[in-house]
C-alpha cells in the first residue's frame, strides 16, 4: 500500500470549470496529468474541490499498460483495480482519492492522450464536482450540441465522427458530463480518445492511419485522438436535443419521444448507480435535458444515416 511514501509534488488542475489538486511522489505524473487534461488548463485555478493522492512505483508484475480492470462501487466509495497490484479508490463524501499505479502508466508515450487511470479517476470523481456522468456522445456547433445515446454497437462513435467530419466539433463518443452549476444546463465532452471497433476500419479505411490498436481481455479496439476535430480549448455546450440510436430498423425512421419516455431512457444512460446524496443533482440535470426535444432513430447497419440526422439538427 506504500502508506509511508512521501508525495512532495503537487499541482492544481482545471477540469470542466472545477479545480482538483493532484499530489504524487512522481513529478512525471504531474506532467502527464497536465498533458492529458491540457484542453481544460485555461482560466485561473480556484480553491481545490477534490484531492487526488497518487503513488507511482515500479511494478514488475505489470509488463505493459494494457492491463485488466475490475472494480466495485458501494454508495460513496468507488474502487478500481489496475492489474495485479495497482488501484484507485475514491471517497465521494470526503472528496478524496488515493491510488497506486505502476510507473509504466507514466512512461508509456501514448499515455499523454490515452491515460486510463486518470480518465477513470475523473469519471469516478465527477458527481462530487457537481457533474452528472452519462454514457453517450456529443457533436457540437459553437455553443450548441446534440446528445447521442444508444446501446453498445449502436453506431454512436462512428455517427459522431462522421458528423464532426462534415464541419462540426467532436466533443464525445463514450461519456458526457451534465453541468447545472450556472443555473442552466451545459454539457462537457469526455476526456478519452474515441474508441472504434475493428470492423469500423473496414467501413472507414482512413482510420487505419489515424488510430492506435489496443485490446482488453478478448476485445480489440482502436483509439482515435479527437483533438483534430475539437477546439484547442475545451468548452461546454448547451444541448439542443437528444438522439437515441436503434439499429433494429431496416429503413430510417425518426420519431419524437415524450418527456416521460425521455426521462426513463436518460436514466438508463447514467454511468454509475450514484449514492442518494446525488439524487437531487441528477434529477435536476436529467429534467433539464428532458425539456429539450428527444428523438428515437431506427436505422440499418450504416452509421452514416445517423450522422446525417445529427448534422441536420445542428444546421
Amino acid at each position: 500500500m506504500r502508506r509511508f511514501t512521501g508525495i512532495p509534488h503537487a499541482v492544481d488542475l482545471r477540469l470542466m470549470g472545477r479545480t482538483v489538486r493532484l499530489e504524487t511522489n512522481n513529478h512525471s505524473l504531474l506532467d502527464l496529468a497536465l498533458k492529458f487534461f491540457q484542453r481544460h488548463q485555461h482560466g485561473e485555478a480556484g480553491t481545490p474541490e477534490f484531492l487526488w493522492r497518487i503513488v507511482c512505483d515500479s511494478d514488475p508484475k505489470v509488463p505493459n499498460t494494457d492491463v485488466l480492470l475490475s472494480g466495485f462501487s458501494d454508495l460513496g466509495l468507488r474502487y478500481v483495480s489496475l492489474g495485479q497490484r495497482g488501484f484507485v479508490a475514491v471517497d465521494l463524501e470526503n472528496r478524496e482519492a488515493v491510488g497506486f499505479i505502476s510507473n509504466r502508466f507514466v512512461a508509456d508515450e501514448g499515455q499523454s492522450r490515452n491515460s486510463r487511470p486518470l480518465d477513470i479517476l475523473f469519471c469516478m470523481t465527477a458527481p462530487s464536482l457537481g457533474l452528472t456522468a452519462m454514457s453517450g456522445g456529443c457533436v457540437g456547433a459553437e455553443d450548441r450540441g446534440v446528445m447521442v445515446f444508444g446501446p453498445p454497437n449502436s453506431g454512436k462513435t462512428t455517427a459522431c465522427y462522421l458528423a464532426a467530419k462534415s464541419g462540426f466539433e467532436f466533443h464525445a463518443d463514450q461519456g458526457i458530463f451534465l453541468d447545472m452549476s450556472g443555473g442552466s444546463l451545459r454539457c462537457w465532452g469526455d476526456l478519452f480518445p474515441a474508441v472504434f471497433r475493428p470492423q469500423t476500419l473496414q467501413l472507414l479505411p482512413e482510420l487505419q492511419l489515424t488510430t492506435r490498436a489496443s485490446s482488453h481481455a478478448d476485445l480489440g479496439f482502436h483509439y482515435f485522438d479527437k483533438a483534430p476535430l475539437q477546439n484547442r480549448r475545451a468548452h461546454a455546450v448547451s444541448p439542443i436535443c437528444s438522439l437515441f440510436l436503434d439499429r433494429t430498423g431496416e429503413r430510417p425512421r425518426l420519431e419524437q419521444m415524450t418527456r416521460e419516455e425521455t426521462i426513463v431512457k436518460l436514466r438508463d444512460q447514467l454511468l454509475f448507480c450514484e449514492a442518494g446524496m446525488f439524487d437531487m443533482q441528477i434529477c435536476e440535470a436529467l429534467a433539464a435535458l428532458a425539456d429539450k426535444p428527444a428523438y428515437s432513430l431506427q436505422y440499418g447497419s450504416d452509421p452514416k444515416t445517423a450522422s446525417v440526422f445529427i448534422a441536420k439538427m445542428l444546421q
